[in-house]
């Protein structure tokens, strides 16, 4: 397998996420930072998220990317947009209700020119924040019914460790709207 990589941009009001290889929880904290900057660089009123070249994603990084929708639909913005080429991501995007949360294309080639690299927020953090797969997991739930059977145990989990979401929270996840 290969190792992730995670790169995003900002041109005009699109922003663009495009992760590559094994994105597992080690890079749970690079992808919060470079996610985090797409809302706060402009104003970004569309987002495409580009995994074509994804092999394999946890459950903490699909929490991430499900704080991309989440935080969409708070802004007002355009459904996120998704491109997996990859059969067996697309398959876990489904079951994992990312089908109603983003607009899933499969085949098209997004856009790469000006995408910057996020190894270089790496050095802002070494070790993954627990409360980032906390957060994750909770978004994960707020997707689904299914979602939250699934990862409810691992909120459980953290929250008897003492850790804390980003938002102070250590309660359980709201219901999902859908």
């Amino acid at each position: 397998m290969n190792p992730g990589q995670i790169h995003y941009a900002v041109v005009e009001n699109r922003a663009f996420l495009k992760l590559e290889g094994t994105i597992r929880y080690p890079l749970s904290q690079r992808l919060n930072l470079a996610v985090g900057r797409m809302f706060t660089k402009a104003t970004a009123k569309e987002v495409v998220v580009d995994l074509q070249e994804v092999e394999f994603i946890d459950s903490t990084c699909l929490g991430l990317l499900a704080r991309v929708a989440t935080r969409c639909l708070e802004l007002g913005c355009e459904p996120p947009v998704i491109v997996s080429t990859q059969p067996e991501v697309n398959r876990l995007l489904r079951s994992m209700g990312f089908d109603h949360v983003f607009v899933l294309i499969a085949d098209p080639a997004a856009p790469t020119a000006g995408l910057a690299d996020a190894a270089e927020l790496a050095g802002v953090c070494r070790r993954p924040d627990p409360r980032i797969v906390l957060d994750a997991h909770r978004a994960l739930c707020e997707i689904n019914a299914n979602n939250r059977q699934l990862f409810q145990n691992v909120i459980e989990q953290l929250e008897s460790d003492g850790v804390e979401g980003e938002s102070g929270r250590a309660s359980a996840p709201k219901p999902a709207p859908f």
